[in-house]
């Protein structure tokens, strides 16, 4: 004889609920669920990330998209208290100083002032990721540092209109939402950062799989791909890709470099909105090993941006020509090894220190940054 297990109403309900194939029922459940899916995409972009630590929640050491998400969330749940330099680049950027709070100390030092450094700097990260990371940031006296570097000016409108659907950043951004008919000639998506975040969820469950860490557990971040003791690529071998990376850069400076332009001067135009300064400065180049004209693509950019910043009020810091760098000071063609960065954060924060003064003179004065 097979005895039933009894029921509470609401498994009873629940359970006729999923055997329900009226289609007005269905559609009502789809509804809620889509509301429930919103709500949560809503929860994580206005800051639920930091709910969870940020080692449980990285896919691998260096996850800098993770990374800069929860940075920018922590940065709205609890805005700087003093005038802050926001440092945004590729990975080049990320190689070019020894850590954030001995850059911060230097800059201190040097400038007398109490300020920030914080960096927002990933690898591969394009302008467009720029204008949507500054478009979350809190409001505050700040200056955006902006790295220029050849690689920057190669990343493609399809590659930056994944920004829309949450790809690579879990950061939503109405500012770039508003110039996407423009950028992209397309509309953002109905589902938001939806996307992002299921491709989010499914690469954290492979990448902890793969690694063998438990789903959950924490893992610290990497802040350099090449820390103390990093060994580069041998002479020889850092020459025999120089004609490839140039080939490539030269081909897609010219294919994307006047899109990445429209990018960068939409930032400095959202920048000014906001009251932020905005700085150039060049990311390291290993000009010992490629040359100094990166097959003409440095000349060019370099002359546009300083036009642009004429025109807009930025400030272009040129770092390079106050350190000595030869080829053993990097791991390739972009990356500084610990040598290369002991010889640029110095002279980096030499330079930001006068931007520093600017900031504290500014917000003593009660005034605009712009």
């Amino acid at each position: 004889m097979n005895v039933r297990s009894p029921q509470t109403p609401w498994r009873r309900s629940l359970s006729r609920g999923f055997r329900q194939r009226n289609p007005l029922v269905l559609v009502a459940a789809a509804a809620l669920a889509l509301i429930a899916l919103l709500a949560f995409e809503s929860f994580l972009v206005d800051g639920g990330l930091t709910t969870v630590s940020q080692g449980r929640l990285l896919r691998i050491a260096n996850d800098d998209y993770l990374h800069i998400a929860y940075q920018v969330a922590e940065l709205r749940s609890h805005p700087p208290s003093v005038p802050t330099i926001y440092l945004f680049g590729g990975s080049g950027a990320m190689e070019s100083f020894v850590s954030q709070r001995s850059l911060t100390a230097a800059v201190r030092r040097d400038s007398g002032e109490t300020v920030d450094v914080v960096s927002l700097a990933a690898h591969q990260q394009s302008f467009a990721q720029n204008l949507v990371i500054v478009d979350n940031l809190p409001r505050g006296p700040a200056v955006l540092l902006v790295g220029l570097a050849p690689s920057r000016f190669t990343t493609s409108p399809a590659a930056d209109a994944r920004l829309l659907s949450g790809r690579p950043l879990l950061l939503r951004s109405p500012r770039l939402e508003l110039l996407s008919g423009k950028l992209f000639g397309k509309h953002p998506p109905f589902g938001g950062v939806l996307p992002g975040i299921f491709d989010y969820v499914g690469a954290y469950l492979r990448a902890r799989a793969a690694d063998g860490v438990m789903w959950g557990d924490r893992i610290g971040y990497a802040h350099h791909y090449y820390p103390a003791g990093a060994k580069g690529a041998s002479p020889l071998a850092k020459r025999l890709n120089v004609d490839s990376v140039l080939t490539r850069d030269r081909t897609l400076y010219a294919q994307y470099g006047d899109y990445n332009f429209t990018v960068l001067r939409d930032l400095i135009r959202l920048a000014r909105e906001r009251g932020y300064l905005v700085a150039f400065y060049d990311q390291p180049l290993n000009a010992s090993a490629a040359g100094p004209d990166w097959a003409g693509v440095v000349p060019d950019y370099r002359a546009r941006a300083e036009a642009l910043a004429r025109h807009s009020g930025a400030v272009y810091l040129h770092v390079e020509r106050g350190v000595h760098l030869n080829d053993a000071d990097f791991a390739d063609l972009y990356h500084l090894l610990s040598s290369g960065r002991a010889k640029w954060q110095p002279e980096l924060a030499r330079q930001l220190a006068g931007l520093a003064r600017k900031l504290a003179a500014r917000k003593a004065a009660g005034g605009s940054l712009r």
